[in-house]
């Protein structure tokens, strides 16, 4: 299942080379990368495609784990799948394109597109839905992601229609403009906006008007063909994921994966309408940065915060990020951009339980050269009253924070609190050892150190590259 990393093949392909990051750089960062994902696909928790890029320069392009589990069919760079909302920055891009147009405004009440408007929704502007400031609940939240009430609704013929017919006998959460709330209900609006406003169907539109000017020839809308080449179904376990699967890991195999229904998505579905791949992100990527077929002013109201068109604005590791993810039961997908850095990154999962958080933390700091850790892995263990009480007890970090560890009914816990007695987290810890216990709410380790007699004077939480000391108070 091991496929080549791509360095300069890509390069090649898109015509352009830069000095600023040497071979050696780059190919420590791909190497890193390639070990993480080949770690976290052996151990079950990934099967997808990444696409790291600095400086123009793509770093690694590569798949990982399978695409169709049944036929054994590899996942690779060039497999397409779902982005879920990822999409939306190709629904907010339109509006912005038919407003430079002059066939909207996004001060124009949504009402002005939209047939038996209820009189709460005439003070929602456009920019209102693009922005996540209009009130109007999400869809998702009373469905209930993943649930067996979300599947069956959602894979019935027009649920957009439906979804937008619902919103409109719900009161608005709160006065359009004075707070933010993601609301998808809010994007698939805005989609049958774009439509009367285009005078042609959402997804005659996008592929027009954005997909093809941008050469993005391997994507396209969901629910317009009954069956699309080479796009990746979505898995989740088939029994309940204990510790044990995990951290010992267990195989891409349909005896542990189940193939999720596949959702209708009949346009106009604007809050997760597209299938793509990563090469065609990395094109779209590049079109955000300018060239032509994005103006400086559009770019402005793009990347305005917190929440653009379609892009969370933000930072991140002390740099300013522009991102957004995608989740649908069993696609996720990660979108990131570190524009100070010129740096671009792309991730595909098509298994519901890969931590994608995680997995976008750390490839972001192998990227930008800072801490991380490959993922733990091991075999858990069952520790003895003896073991867990020379464990226990009350230790103190160089910080002046107290950090408690206990036996509790289920796991031993650890409880940080900081140097005025706010409590920072309360997390368990799953044995590997009679010294070293998984932690699963930094996703690293917690290691203790032991006298001659056995007793715990030590304990280090490391996480995310860097430890973090604490020595045993004496009671």
């Amino acid at each position: 299942m091991k496929r080549t990393i791509s360095l300069f093949t890509g390069l090649i392909w898109f015509g352009v080379f830069s000095s600023a990051i040497s071979y050696a750089q780059q190919s420590k960062i791909a190497e890193n990368i390639d070990k993480y994902l080949s770690i976290r696909t052996e151990m079950g928790n990934f099967s997808g495609a990444v696409l790291v890029a600095k400086d123009n320069q793509i770093i690694i392009r590569k798949g990982y784990g399978l695409a169709d589990v049944e036929k054994k069919i590899p996942y690779t760079a060039e497999t397409r799948q779902e982005i879920a909302s990822v999409s939306k920055m190709f629904t907010a891009f339109a509006a912005l394109r038919l407003k430079n147009e002059g066939k909207l405004q996004l001060t124009d009440s949504v009402c002005k597109y939209l047939a038996d408007c209820p009189d709460a929704w005439k003070p929602v502007a456009i920019e209102n839905l693009i922005r996540h400031t209009s009130g109007i609940p999400d869809y998702e939240s009373a469905l209930e992601l993943g649930s067996d009430k979300y599947f069956e609704f959602m894979t019935e013929p027009n649920s957009s229609r439906k979804i937008v017919e619902n919103a409109r006998q719900l009161p608005l959460d709160f006065k359009p403009g004075e707070k933010f709330k993601y609301s998808n209900t809010a994007y698939i609006i805005l989609s049958f906006i774009v439509e009367k406003a285009a005078r042609m169907p959402f997804a005659e539109y996008v592929a027009k008007k954005i997909l093809k000017p941008a050469g993005m020839k391997q994507s396209g809308v969901l629910g317009i063909q009954k069956s699309t080449r080479n796009l990746a179904h979505g898995y989740a376990p088939k029994t309940e994921l204990t510790w044990e699967k995990r951290l010992g890991g267990f195989a891409l195999t349909s005896e542990n994966l189940k193939k999720l229904p596949q959702l209708t998505l009949t346009p106009p579905h604007g809050d997760g309408f597209l299938y793509s791949t990563v090469d065609d992100l990395w094109r779209w990527s590049r079109m955000m940065d300018g060239g032509g077929f994005v103006s400086a002013e559009e770019r402005a109201e793009i990347f305005s915060p917190p929440y653009g068109f379609g892009w969370i604005i933000d930072t991140d590791f002390e740099q300013k990020r522009f991102r957004h993810n995608g989740i649908l039961p069993g696609y996720l997908s990660e979108f990131i951009k570190f524009p100070d850095n010129k740096i671009t990154i792309i991730i595909f999962s098509n298994l519901d339980h890969t931590r994608m958080s995680v997995v976008a933390r750390d490839i972001s700091a192998i990227t930008l050269g800072k801490p991380f850790d490959m993922p733990v892995r091991g075999r858990v263990i069952e520790l003895g009253k003896q073991q867990i009480a020379a464990l226990e007890g009350n230790y103190k970090t160089a910080g002046g924070s107290s950090l408690t560890i206990q036996n509790e009914p289920d796991y031993l816990s650890a409880y940080l609190k900081d140097p005025n007695g706010q409590l920072q987290f309360a997390a368990g810890l799953i044995p590997l050892s009679p010294t070293e216990f998984y932690f699963p709410f930094r996703d690293g380790k917690v290691i203790f150190t032991l006298d001659e007699k056995g007793k715990a004077t030590k304990v280090n939480l490391r996480y995310r590259g860097e430890d973090h000391f604490a020595e045993r108070v004496n009671p």
